[in-house]
């Protein structure tokens, strides 16, 4: 384990029947992406995001080239949702690396449970305090 930790993780739950939700960067503020009527969620990224995941179809809409490289070697068909930070501090992720699920829903057919995952790095913080 590196000295800083394990990556830090998060759910947030939205309440059940608002609009799907477009997280905002915790380091930045800026918009992780927007809705167009005709393409739907299309990833708007800042510095800090790292990975955009969904679970229900098992694929990233996003990530980030330093991800993409750290992670090459993962075969995310073999990593189970439970073990997703696992597979991340492996390869080298610590308490640098937020991961944030947004868990939301509504009604369809009795209640439906959806969520995002991001994954925000802290390590790209160019800081002299943050080495």
């Amino acid at each position: 384990m590196s000295e800083y930790g394990k990556p830090q993780y998060a759910q947030v739950e939205q309440p059940s029947g608002c609009e799907p939700p477009i997280l905002h960067c915790p380091i930045c503020g800026a918009k992780t992406g927007r809705v167009e009527e005709e393409k739907g969620l299309v990833i708007d990224p800042c510095e800090h995001l790292a990975f955009f995941f969904f679970p229900e179809t098992g694929e990233f809409l996003f990530q980030s080239e330093s991800f993409a490289e750290k992670t090459k070697d993962i075969d995310w068909e073999e990593v189970s949702y439970s073990d997703f930070p696992e597979a991340l501090e492996k390869v080298g992720y610590d308490n640098r690396l937020l991961i944030i699920e947004m868990i939301y829903g509504g009604i369809g057919c009795g209640p439906v449970s959806m969520s995002d995952i991001y994954g925000f790095d802290f390590g790209t913080l160019k800081s002299p305090y943050l080495s």
